[in-house]
């Protein structure tokens, strides 16, 4: 019994590390982005060759993003796939009980319609980086057009994106 509780206690760390560390890697390629991103936008594409590499280098870190993103969603899922085979009730995804119970404090406490829908959708902490990482990748992939191109791919006014694309 103890061997299974002991297996039980490290499949539980594993599962809370994985977490952890997805919340510290995604601030880091988050504010490297930041950083990026706004040196791009304050260069205003007067180098266009440091401008197209800065969005290269964006595009493909947002990519890594998606990759380390789903990684640690990956091993999230294989631990908690552990867990459950000590305490299969362990994780109630289906349960319409606890969707009641939290509806209930929701609701004691005066919060309700749009709050309340997006609280009850049960938004994944550990894929909305996925979704960042993929959003980046479009932001950067549209930016890097308007650098080869010279010109805004969806017309989007040369303000906006941070340099003259019509230049």
């Amino acid at each position: 019994m103890t061997e299974k509780r002991s297996d039980f206690e490290v499949a539980l760390q594993m599962r809370e590390f994985e977490i952890t560390q997805l919340a510290q890697r995604n601030n880091f390629f988050m504010i490297f982005q930041g950083v990026l991103l706004a040196g791009v936008i304050q260069s205003a594409h007067s180098i266009p060759v440091v401008s197209f590499l800065g969005c290269v280098a964006g595009f493909s870190i947002s990519l890594f993003q998606v990759g380390m993103a789903s990684g640690a969603k990956y091993w999230q899922e294989y631990w908690e796939a552990k867990l459950s085979e000590f305490e299969p009730n362990l994780f109630h995804e289906d349960d319409c009980r606890y969707n009641n119970t939290v509806k209930g404090r929701l609701s004691k406490r005066g919060i309700s319609g749009r709050i309340e829908s997006l609280i009850m959708r049960r938004y994944s902490v550990s894929r909305i980086p996925i979704w960042v990482g993929i959003t980046f990748a479009a932001i950067w992939f549209l930016l890097v057009l308007c650098t080869l191109r010279g010109y805004s791919p969806l017309g989007i006014p040369s303000f906006i994106v941070g340099f003259n694309c019509h230049a």
